[in-house]
């Protein structure tokens, strides 16, 4: 009796893994954004989270925790190829992440607020302020849970789930759109007299930022490894939420709100310098071509130096002699 009964709780629970190990991505991506959608709301408009130091880290570490369990138990082969999180080329991941998520920031938060300083308005002050110095830690920590949240659910388990039915271009695009709408939140806390534009506009740029994300997951990584994206994502969140240039407002959430029209032409300008090239470069090469490029690029210097040496080494030599 006991042997059947524990027979039977054994094949049930086959039962449940089997079909949580099946279910489709579409589905299962639904489900996860679902969560994470009902979480934030419940933290941005419920308990008000942004307004406090804790900002609405809830929402961003809880979901991923489920997410990351989730693929654990039920569909460990995939949290490398659905949710991204391998080590393949780990460190270039990390050294290009880091370069092309410090040329984002400072290229076009900095950037568009010199380029109106020097040209539209000289007397426009560039002092730099550092936002919550005494949080620069915990602000980093939450943009980092922020970039693994975001990158595995929008990049990693949508993307390749719309896949599943779209080619790669169009599971970009859309992905890219959810990832825009996730953002609309923030401006309609904030208020305000254009409260629809803010809206428009956040959609926007982030809806733009998450093309750039998707195909540097999907063409430039090769859709191997999210480690890029999510240093990238990072960055540009920290520098943009901790270092700002010049008197403008600080507000919750994404800071695309410009008081001034001609600040935002000029951040605009800087966007799509930065942009364009940027988002070509991903899509036309590989990971594994710029790391190899770079290497042979420092072979070769490394030659010409210990070439150099050794002249210099024979020189010493025959002056002494």
């Amino acid at each position: 009796m006991v042997t059947r009964q524990t027979q039977e709780l054994a094949e049930s629970a086959t039962r449940k893994s089997s079909i949580w190990a099946s279910i489709q991505l579409i589905r299962l991506g639904a489900v996860m954004l679902s969560i994470a959608v009902v979480w934030r709301i419940v933290d941005q408009f419920v308990l008000n989270l942004g307004s406090t130091w804790m900002n609405i880290l809830p929402s961003k570490l809880f979901p991923f925790l489920i997410i990351l369990r989730f693929f654990w138990k039920y569909r460990p082969r995939e949290l490398a190829s659905v949710l991204g999180l391998s080590r393949d080329r780990i460190r270039a991941q990390l050294a290009l992440g880091f370069l092309i998520g410090v040329v984002f920031a400072v290229g076009i938060d900095f950037g568009g607020t010199i380029v109106y300083a020097l040209f539209f308005d000289a007397a426009y002050p560039l002092e730099l302020r550092i936002l919550n110095q005494g949080l620069l830690g915990y602000t980093l920590i939450f943009f980092l849970t922020n970039a693994f949240l975001e990158e595995t659910l929008f990049r990693g388990l949508l993307l390749n789930a719309f896949k599943t039915r779209l080619t790669a271009k169009l599971s970009i695009m859309l992905s890219a759109i959810v990832f825009g709408i996730w953002h609309a939140g923030w401006p309609i806390i904030n208020g305000g007299s254009d409260v629809l534009g803010q809206v428009a506009s956040i959609v926007f740029f982030t809806t733009i930022l998450g093309i750039l994300f998707g195909v540097y997951y999907e063409r430039f990584s090769s859709a191997r490894s999210l480690v890029g994206p999510i240093t990238v994502h990072t960055l540009a969140n920290f520098f943009s939420e901790s270092f700002k240039l010049g008197p403008e407002p600080v507000i919750q959430g994404p800071d695309l709100a410009f008081l001034n029209s001609g600040l935002m032409a000029s951040t605009f300008l800087m966007f799509l310098i930065v942009f364009i090239p940027l988002i070509i470069f991903l899509w036309k090469y590989k990971i594994e071509q710029v790391t190899d490029m770079l290497q042979r690029v420092i072979g070769r210097n490394g030659r010409v130096t210990a070439g150099y040496d050794d002249r210099s080494r024979n020189t010493d030599k025959r002056n002494e002699e």
